[in-house]
C-alpha cells in the first residue's frame, strides 16, 4: 500500500480493508527532500486531540480539500511516534513523485505552497506486525522475523522495524525478535551531475543495525542489495550490515529463513513490485519447514 494503482482508485481496490473508526486531522509540519523522487513528510497531530492508534504497517486514506481523489499511502513512522506522550505526535509518508495522482501531485508542490496546510485521514490495512494471528497474552516473544523489501515497498516494513526498536526487548511479539533479518532491495538512482542518490530510509536502516549490532538478546542483520545498471563492485560485509550490487535470490532467502529444523517458528513479510512479491511468496510457502500461513504480502504498482 506504497502507492496507487492508475487504473483502480486506491479507496476502491483497498475496500475490503479493515479500517479504524474515525477521521483524524493534521498539519503538514516538515517536507524532508530524500531524492530527486522521493520525499518524505511529517503530518503533526494536534495534542490534544483523540489519539491514534495506528499499527506498524497501516496506510491512510488521505483527504486533500479541493481534491475529490483520495490518497492511499503507508504510514512509514512507528506508532510510538502518534503518540500523545511526544513532543510532536505525528505520522510519516513517504510519497514518491506521481504527477497523475493528484494526492501525489499536491505533496510534490512547492514546500511553501503546502506546509502548514490541513489535511485529513482514516486509517486502515492488515499488512501488519505483529502477525494478526498473534495476541499478546497467548504469545511471547517471536523466534524468527524475516522482513523483506523492494523498492518503495520499504514504507510498511520501516514503520515496523522502528516500531520493533523503539519497543525493544520485551517477552512479547510487538518487541524485538530473537532473529531478525532484514533484506532491502532498491535501485540507486544519479542526479543531474552524475553523483549518485540517497537511498529511502537507507540511513535510518543502518542506524537501527548498529544499535542491536553485538546485542546477546537479538540476532540482527541488515542486508542492503543496491540494483542498478554499470555495477562491478563486489559484495561489502562488516559485523551485522552487507552490501550486495545485485537482486535478492533465492539463496539469499534460504539463508536468512535458517535451517528447516527452525523455519516452522518463522514470520516472513513481503512488500514490493507483484513480479518479485509472487515470486518469493510461493517460493517462500513451498520451501521444506516453514507454514505457508506465516507467509505474509503487500504488493505495491
Amino acid at each position: 500500500m506504497a502507492t496507487l494503482i492508475d487504473s483502480i482508485p486506491h479507496i476502491i481496490r483497498t475496500a475490503e480493508d479493515p479500517r479504524q473508526e474515525g477521521v483524524w486531522t493534521a498539519r503538514l509540519s516538515r517536507i524532508d527532500q530524500v531524492n530527486s523522487k522521493i520525499r518524505v513528510l511529517r503530518l503533526s497531530l494536534p495534542k490534544d486531540g483523540r489519539p491514534l492508534r495506528h499499527l506498524p504497517g497501516q496506510y491512510v486514506d488521505l483527504y486533500i480539500p479541493n481534491i475529490d481523489v483520495v490518497g492511499g499511502f503507508t504510514i512509514t513512522s512507528p506508532p510510538q511516534a502518534s503518540s500523545q506522550s511526544q513532543e510532536d505526535p505525528h505520522i510519516e509518508l513517504a510519497i514518491q513523485s506521481s504527477p497523475t495522482n493528484p494526492p501525489a501531485a499536491y505533496l510534490w508542490r512547492s514546500p511553501r505552497e503546502i506546509l502548514d496546510s490541513a489535511v485529513s485521514f482514516k486509517v486502515g490495512g492488515n499488512f501488519v506486525y505483529p502477525p494478526q494471528t498473534l495476541g499478546r497474552e497467548q504469545h511471547g516473544r517471536l523466534d524468527r522475523l524475516v522482513l523483506i523489501a523492494g523498492g518503495v515497498g520499504i514504507n510498511p516494513i520501516m514503520s515496523m522495524v522502528s516500531a520493533m526498536h523503539d519497543t525493544g526487548v520485551t517477552n512479547t511479539p510487538d518487541g524485538m525478535p530473537r532473529t531478525v533479518r532484514v533484506l532491502y532491495s532498491s535501485r540507486r538512482e544519479k542526479n543531474k551531475q552524475g553523483g549518485t542518490e540517497e537511498v529511502l530510509f537507507e540511513r535510518r536502516l543502518k542506524d537501527i543495525a548498529q544499535h542491536w549490532s553485538g546485542n546477546q538478546d537479538v540476532n540482527y542483520k541488515y542486508t542492503f542489495f543496491e540494483t542498478g545498471e554499470g555495477h562491478a563492485k563486489e559484495d561489502e560485509h562488516g559485523g551485522n550490515m552487507a552490501t550486495c550490487y545485485r537482486r535478492i535470490n533465492h539463496d539469499d532467502l534460504f539463508d536468512a529463513i535458517g535451517p528447516e529444523n527452525g523455519r516452522g517458528k518463522s514470520f516472513v513479510y513481503v512488500c514490493g513490485l507483484p513480479t518479485m512479491t509472487d515470486e518469493f511468496v510461493a517460493l517462500l510457502k513451498q520451501t521444506p519447514g516453514m507454514d505457508g500461513n506465516k507467509v505474509l504480502c503487500e504488493k505495491w504498482w
